[in-house]
């Protein structure tokens, strides 16, 4: 048997094989990509294929195919989602546990290239997958059938911030309690743990090139729960891809209509539409204004709308099929601003013209109530674990948002720069769940 660690992410995914020596080892599983062992949780509907490709293959046939398939991101944040049944992709029908199957067939893929063993795989899941406790158990059971549709049937599930701190552990060489946080692309999450009290059941962690085994390693023994340890885990779903939503909304809607007013069939002068505004939010929303009463709505709206190009530019953005692009320059501004003080947003497909400026401190008062939010959650977890900012010896940050200036400077201001820590902020989480993989996992 052997034994995986599986991090799928909101935006990044990423595997790592606990080897039977006690190695961990980061798996790649995009060959293609500028990094193969971080795998862009992207599907692509290639019309010329018929079928699904993920990760950076999809983001080629997107572009070979001149964007005229179906693109999809982030549908990890649907597992809670009941309104989310299914989908029609061109003639087919896919459940939401299909969707996320396809990302576990192309893990499944690059495992047996590594070994014909039978596999064990330990899944990594949000401390929250909604606001909503009574959606815990279906998101979660919803991620177990796409795992058992892609034939892993020896499944357990880790905390993904309890991972991340098992991760940094294995780097310390004296007890700790530490504040992991974990900033993905759709939650923020928080554990409290005690670390190192247990070194001589920890294997030592490495990282190295994905090799098959010679042979089958000694089973190993597995020692008890760390669950005493765990002090207080909490999240809430706010994190990397509500940061683009502020950007979307506050800079760039008006050149989609936001602001303006039509004439309604009365007569009436009335503003913009908000139920089409709102989709733009979240880019792989805009798909869902591609319906046939929404295109025709649309057409009515340009005809007696006080800023007819803004129409215009909506209808190019949802017909071209552009919104994947118009976000990862949204995503490109933001990492900009991680280094400047200031960035421009471009943007130029069809009638759409965008030169848009945005400063660190413009983003970081848009993005406010979002990280109050955090805040508060982070607070309620240092309040169950019955702790202050003084009892905390480290804070670990980990997940690609936690690479924002404006989270750091907080963390340093709460806690003291010199109590955070981090590894490779995009797979720290699947190195600790392949810890996890080698000794008994907290029950869930």
């Amino acid at each position: 048997m052997q034994r995986f660690g599986f991090d799928f992410g909101t935006t990044n995914s990423s595997l790592a094989w606990a080897r039977a020596d006690g190695q961990i080892t980061l798996c790649p599983i995009d060959l293609p990509a500028l990094n193969p062992q971080v795998l862009r949780s992207l599907l692509y509907f290639s019309i010329e294929q018929r079928g699904f490709v993920v990760g950076h293959r999809a983001i080629s046939e997107y572009l070979a195919e001149d964007m005229q398939g179906r693109m999809m991101q982030s549908i990890k944040t649907f597992l809670a989602d009941d309104s989310f049944e299914q989908t029609w992709v061109y003639d087919r029908y896919f459940t939401l546990e299909d969707l996320i199957a396809v990302v576990f067939r192309h893990v499944r893929a690059a495992i047996a290239t590594m070994t014909s063993d039978d596999v064990a795989l330990v899944i990594g899941r949000p401390a929250v997958f909604t606001d909503r406790r009574d959606k815990e158990e279906t998101a979660q059971n919803r991620l177990r059938r796409a795992a058992q549709l892609a034939n892993f049937f020896d499944i357990e599930f880790q905390y993904e911030p309890i991972a991340a701190g098992l991760s940094y552990e294995a780097s310390l060489t004296q007890p700790e309690t530490a504040l992991i946080a974990d900033f993905g692309g759709g939650t923020s999450d928080f554990t409290v743990m005690r670390l190192g009290t247990c070194r001589t059941l920890l294997p030592a962690a490495s990282q190295r090139r994905a090799e098959p085994p010679k042979g089958h390693g000694p089973n190993l023994r597995r020692p008890q729960a760390r669950r005493e340890d765990i002090l207080a885990t909490g999240g809430v779903q706010v994190a990397g891809d509500s940061f683009s939503a502020r950007i979307m909304e506050e800079k760039l809607t008006p050149y989609f209509g936001a602001g303006t007013t039509y004439r309604s069939i009365q007569g009436q002068d009335l503003t913009f539409p908000s139920q089409l505004l709102a989709k733009l939010a979240r880019w792989h929303h805009v798909a869902f204004l591609r319906g046939r009463e929404t295109r025709e709505l649309l057409r009515r709206l340009r005809s007696t709308c006080s800023d007819p190009h803004a129409v215009a530019a909506l209808e190019a953005l949802v017909e071209g099929n552009y919104a994947f692009y118009l976000f990862q320059a949204i995503e490109q501004a933001k990492s900009e601003l991680s280094a400047a003080e200031e960035a421009v947003l471009r943007f130029h497909r069809d009638v759409i013209d965008i030169e848009e400026p945005i400063t660190r401190r413009e983003f970081e008062q848009m993005i406010a109530p979002d990280l109050e939010r955090i805040w508060q959650c982070m607070d309620t977890v240092l309040r169950k674990a019955h702790l202050g900012s003084e009892d905390i010896d480290a804070v670990f940050l980990t997940g690609g948002t936690a690479q924002m200036p404006i989270i750091r400077r907080l963390f340093a201001a709460e806690f003291g720069a010199d109590k955070l820590k981090s590894q490779d902020y995009l797979t720290s989480v699947a190195v600790g769940l392949g810890l996890t993989a080698l000794r008994q996992p907290v029950q869930l």
